[in-house]
Order: C-alpha cells, then structure tokens, then sequence
C-alpha cells in the first residue's frame, strides 16, 4: 500500500519534472506523434512563454495524442502558434 506521503512526493516529483522541462526539450507537435512515449506517463501541454497550459495523464501518451486532444483544441481556438506549443512527458512507474 502507497501511503500518503510517498504518493505527495511522487506528485511533487512529477510536477517539478513538467515544470523545469524547457520548451526547446519538449516535444513538438505532429501530426503522428511519433517522438513521443509510447508508455504510460504525465504529460502537460506547455506554451512557450505562457508555461503549462494543461496537465494530462495516460497509459500510453503517444496514442492519447494522436487520439485529439481537447488541450490543443483550446490552442487551436486561442489561436496560439503551433510552434510556441509543446507537450512535456514525465515517466510514471508501475
């Protein structure tokens, strides 16, 4: 059984990991989403000088992008620059 203060500091570790990520190591946006894990893991969505825009989570981040995404929609609808939007992954073990 997880208790309560190892599962605080894996969120914390996580978090600090999307945090401190730079925009140029995160991965950029495609059509396919090749580059990214195809693993379970954290994700945030992260714009270049506005930060994180959106914190996600999935059993296998590849497909769950490729899938859509309602995050880049908002982009899309803010019209933000494709090129100043990333996506951050933090690997969770199972």
């Amino acid at each position: 059984m997880v208790d309560r203060v190892s599962l605080t500091q894996e969120a914390i570790r996580l978090l600090d990991i999307l945090r401190t990520t730079s925009f140029n190591d995160c991965y950029p946006l495609s059509r396919e989403f090749s580059e990214l894990p195809n693993r379970p893991g954290i994700y945030a969505i992260k714009h270049r000088s506005q930060g994180i825009l959106y914190i996600g989570k999935s059993g296998n981040v590849r497909s769950r992008l490729r899938g859509g995404h309602k995050a880049l929609g908002w982009a899309f609808i803010d019209r933000l620059d494709p090129d100043d939007v990333r996506i951050a992954v933090a690997r969770v073990y199972v």
